[in-house]
């Protein structure tokens, strides 16, 4: 563990000021874990260190490798699936103090925040001057999330790749990087708002990277227009085929803003009120009202003519697949009317089940099926069994959208443990690497770069040294989240 006494603490405390910087084990801790290790080994930093500017983020850089100090940055602290792990002990580097959004510029559509800004913060002021982030499970135009915006979770954690136009980061040589046509001295305050420009599109070097090439301060990211009518049409499907063929064709259309679908104990778990989730009987009588699959995919019209022929369109695709539309009331239909806007209220619903590790398979939609049977198929013979609040043995719960600009899907399982279980955390254990194993060889990609110290070994090599050799050259001390993704750097 660090100590007050030590010569990065001191230094630290000139840099942010003494009341952010800490040794204590007690304020070390909430950064450290999250809900997957409570069933994985736990890593503890010994220092968390909270900037408050990017100039005081570059000094903690340039501090660590003058120390020999590791660091792991942490953006906001939605802390999901193992991604806060500073295997290395060091310093984690918390970013919520920077919150500020600098600019949401009407003309170009975009926002200039900082790593700090949260889902609802950005939506809110956003609506002021009629613009708003994708929604989770966008369209045509999800992705996977950017460094460091991902490794300790935040709001603004998902940042979709596609929608970043370009981004500040501080290199973990303490160097300032900039990205797209902000890479122009001068041109990051008259005209960064360029994505592809100068060469490659450096954007995607930090795509799920864990932080491990710097510590991103700011971002500009597009935002889209919100209409006269935004509207979530909700689709009932009997079945994971006919809800990926009813998706798949949605998706062809074009026309939707957002597009995702739950089966019926993610519904259930969202929709929700308190009162419902901790009442068994109401809660199984909740189960039991729900489609197998929901769907829903949200049209942004600027009219009602515009509108009638989307409805039209979706239902002609959703009809020939076996869905049907769908209507809910009462506090339904408000749970799931917020949950197609991704906001933070919607977030506590989402997470509020069972401890569970978020495993992913990102595939082509006609994989979508196989992934589901192999997934049950592997919980079977570890006989691995989880239960609702309807006290019910149900499947994990499925979100499922459209991924990547829509050539693949991505389908998320929730894996929930009881962290007082002893026996299923042994299960679970097990159950982990396999089924990432499974996965990998059915053909499913993994969009976040912390997967690399599973799967290096299968990657093809050239690919392998590249990113290593690009790790080595920024990086000569080791000093940026040391073994978060590549086990001996």
């Amino acid at each position: 563990m660090g100590s007050s006494q030590d010569e990065f603490f001191k230094e630290a405390v000139k840099i942010v000021g003494e009341k952010y910087v800490s040794a204590d084990r007690e304020d070390i801790i909430p950064y450290c874990r999250d809900e997957v290790s409570q069933a994985l080994k736990a890593y503890d930093s010994d220092y968390v260190v909270v900037p408050g500017t990017a100039e005081e983020v570059q000094g903690i850089v340039k501090l660590a490798n003058k120390t020999k100090t590791p660091l792991y940055p942490y953006s906001y602290g939605t802390n999901l699936s193992g991604a806060t792990s500073p295997r290395k002990g060091g310093a984690v580097v918390v970013l919520r103090r920077l919150n500020r959004i600098h600019k949401i510029d009407q003309e170009t559509r975009t926002a200039t925040i900082e790593p700090g800004v949260t889902w609802s913060k950005l939506i809110f002021e956003a609506k002021k001057v009629g613009l708003e982030p994708l929604p989770l499970g966008g369209g045509p135009h999800t992705g996977g999330p950017v460094g460091n915006f991902n490794l300790g979770g935040g709001s603004t954690g998902s940042m979709d790749m596609n929608d970043v136009v370009s981004l500040e980061a501080v290199l973990p040589n303490g160097e300032i990087f900039r990205t797209g046509s902000a890479a122009f001295q001068g041109m990051e305050e008259t005209n960064p708002y360029f994505r592809i420009a100068w060469g490659p599109n450096m954007n995607e070097l930090f795509r799920g990277s864990m932080g491990i090439f710097g510590i991103v301060t700011k971002m500009i990211r597009r935002l889209v227009p919100v209409r006269a009518i935004e509207e979530p049409i909700q689709i009932a499907f009997p079945d994971i085929e006919s809800v990926v063929g009813g998706m798949k064709d949605v998706t062809q259309l074009g026309i939707c803003k957002q597009i995702v679908a739950t089966n019926r104990y993610q519904t259930a778990a969202i929709a929700a009120t308190s009162d419902v989730f901790h009442d068994q009987a109401e809660f199984a009588k909740l189960e039991d009202s729900l489609p197998e699959f929901l769907m829903m995919a949200k049209i942004s019209c600027h009219n009602e003519k515009q509108a009638e022929v989307y409805r039209e369109l979706i239902n002609d695709a959703i009809t020939k697949n076996n869905g049907k539309l769908i209507t809910f009331e009462g506090y339904v239909k408000e749970s799931l009317d917020m949950l197609w806007g991704g906001s933070s209220v919607v977030a506590i619903h989402y997470l509020r089940h069972e401890p569970h590790l978020m495993a992913f398979v990102y595939v082509p939609p006609h994989m979508i099926p196989g992934a589901m049977r192999l997934a049950h198929s592997l919980l079977d013979k570890f006989d691995y069994k989880m239960t609702s609040s309807s006290g019910r043995t149900i499947p994990p719960r499925i979100w499922l959208a459209p991924w990547e600009r829509t050539e693949c899907f991505m389908m998320e399982y929730d894996i929930e443990f009881n962290p007082e279980d002893q026996e299923q955390i042994d299960k679970f254990r097990k159950f982990m690497p396999v089924y990432f194993q499974e996965t990998m060889k059915y053909g499913s990609a993994q969009a976040s770069a912390g997967f690399f110290r599973q799967m290096e070994p299968g990657l093809l090599p050239s690919y392998s040294k590249l990113l290593r050799d690009i790790k080595k050259s920024i990086d000569p001390n080791g000093i940026m989240a040391p073994s978060q993704v590549f086990k001996d750097l």
